[in-house]
């Protein structure tokens, strides 16, 4: 608990430009804590983004940093998967479709409160969750499983319940990406995605989550790098739109806390000219925090240039860095609520996650239990990816031979391998994330699935990711879906296929089968 209160009165133009400035702190390079003690004491950063490390160090640094900043300092991490997203010694979680499927609010609130308290133990009080977005693109390439599905009602109860998790715990949410990057078809870390949302969609579908979360008192917003020339100002990002951020969040909705962007690394906004002419544009356009700067030093010292001759208001630096004040204020300083009579137990939330939210489309348990196990791993692992499904049919008393398929080849070489098995089953691993691509199914591996789908034997396919890699396989006898390749979500979808378990999760996404 911080008990620094600050008056923006009491702060200068340096001070204020310092506040709207969110730089990273990234442990993956060599001495990181001497930039960012520079950036507080010489510039007044209000925060960072922190990247990489362990508990120890950033547990370290956020104590240090705060030790010399005479404001309160906001440190942000993206742990929409928990803090071992991050951080290589925390916990991580399934991604969120997975509790899409499962349904069950009380969980989410019990896994955001979770999270909020490991990050407590590094000083860490911004999360950079839940994800409100609606994938209702099924070829979305970096939000996809991130969402927790393609309904409004799902999305606002699980998003709201997450919020409440984290703010009860005493961490500030940041519900994104606003006003929704489910429609995109492209990776907003690559290019800016054009999407051609109606007004009437809008309203009807993405903005339902977050007015949802404005009603569950979400300290912040995260903005899109995404254009809707149908609602904004033509074809430039929702940062930098005064028709999204002004209009549509802050008029419309009448939300009055805190708005940052996505991170200004990404390609949807540092090809659309100079980062700091792009930072002037999205505070002039509703934001308050500029995420992620490339060049933090510069930033700071252009916003202050520019607050000096005029070139920009010193009432819309103002308005921003009083909205962070007052955050900083009124929600760093709040104790957590309703604290938990019983231990936190990660482990334990991971595996009812993992268990509820396992879906079957079509078939029963495995008849055989003779099988040949094809491994289709799109995410290109170095590790023996299916260990955790084959596992489990080992513990069960299967007969199974693993056979990876790593490059373009034919069925008659991959069931020269199998001999004489009872059921052929098709395991296919999907992620999504930053620069990736690996969310769908290249065109061989599809080549393939359609010839094992003709033998005359039992056929399973079984989904770890993306769900939607699973349409056009009809011919499939069994098809089952988990959302993510953790061991735990592996090992509950094998017993589901054995039969050891039932298939509770109901799936969050339409997938027109």
């Amino acid at each position: 608990m911080n008990n620094k209160h600050v008056k923006i009165s009491d702060l200068g133009t340096t001070e204020k430009a310092g506040q709207v400035v969110m730089p990273r702190l990234d442990f993956r390079e060599s001495d990181p804590v001497r930039l960012a003690k520079m950036l507080v004491s010489e510039y007044g950063a209000g925060g960072f983004i922190i990247f990489g490390g362990d508990k120890r160090s950033v547990s370290d640094a956020t104590e240090e940093l705060n030790s010399i900043s005479s404001i309160p300092l906001l440190f942000g991490i993206d742990a929409e998967r928990g803090v071992g997203q991050i951080l290589s010694d925390a916990v991580r979680f399934p991604f969120a479709m997975s509790l899409g499927a499962a349904g069950d609010e009380p969980l989410v609130y019990e896994e955001a409160r979770f999270i909020a308290d490991e990050m407590k133990e590094c000083g860490l009080n911004l999360i950079f969750a839940p994800v409100l977005d609606m994938n209702t693109n099924p070829q979305n390439p970096i939000i996809n499983i991130r969402a927790y599905g393609d309904d409004p009602g799902l999305v606002s109860r699980l998003g709201a319940a997450f919020i409440r998790g984290a703010q009860d715990a005493g961490v500030l949410a940041c519900g994104k990406h606003f006003p929704g990057h489910g429609g995109t078809g492209v990776d907003s870390h690559e290019d800016m995605p054009v999407v051609g949302t109606t007004p009437e969609q809008l309203n009807s579908c993405n903005l339902v989550p977050f007015k949802y979360a404005v009603e569950s008192d979400v300290a912040a917003f995260m903005t899109a790098h995404v254009a809707f020339p149908g609602i904004g100002n033509g074809h430039i990002p929702a940062t930098i739109s005064g028709n999204i951020i002004d209009g549509i969040l802050r008029r419309d909705l009448g939300y009055t806390g805190l708005v940052i962007t996505d991170s200004f690394h990404m390609s949807g906004i540092n090809r659309i000219g100079d980062e700091w002419d792009n930072a002037h544009l999205a505070l002039d356009a509703g934001c308050d925090i500029i995420l992620d700067p490339r060049d933090p030093i510069k930033l700071l010292s252009r916003l202050v240039d520019m607050a000096a001759t005029g070139e920009l208001n010193l009432n819309t630096l103002g308005r921003s860095a009083g909205r962070i004040i007052t955050a900083k204020n009124n929600r760093l300083t709040t104790p957590a609520a309703h604290a938990s009579a019983s231990p936190p137990d990660g482990p334990g939330i991971t595996r009812r996650i993992a268990e509820g939210s396992i879906c079957r489309l079509k078939g029963g348990s495995l008849r055989s239990r003779k099988a040949i196990v094809f491994v289709f791993d799109v995410t290109r692992s170095d590790v023996d990816i299916a260990a955790g499904f084959t596992a489990q049919l080992a513990r069960a008393g299967a007969e199974f031979k693993s056979v990876p398929v790593t490059i373009p080849t034919d069925l008659v070489k991959l069931t020269a391998q199998s001999g004489d098995y009872g059921a052929v089953i098709c395991l296919i691993y999907t992620t999504v994330g930053a620069w990736k691509k690996q969310s769908s199914l290249p065109e061989f591996f599809s080549g393939i699935l359609n010839e094992i789908a003709a033998l005359p034997a039992e056929k399973v396919l079984v989904s770890f990711g993306s769900p939607y890699v699973v349409r056009g396989f009809d011919k499939f006898d069994t098809v089952v879906c988990a959302f993510d390749s953790m061991d735990v979500c592996q090992s509950s979808a094998a017993r589901v296929l054995l039969g050891d378990m039932e298939a509770r999760g109901r799936m969050p996404v339409d997938l027109g089968l």
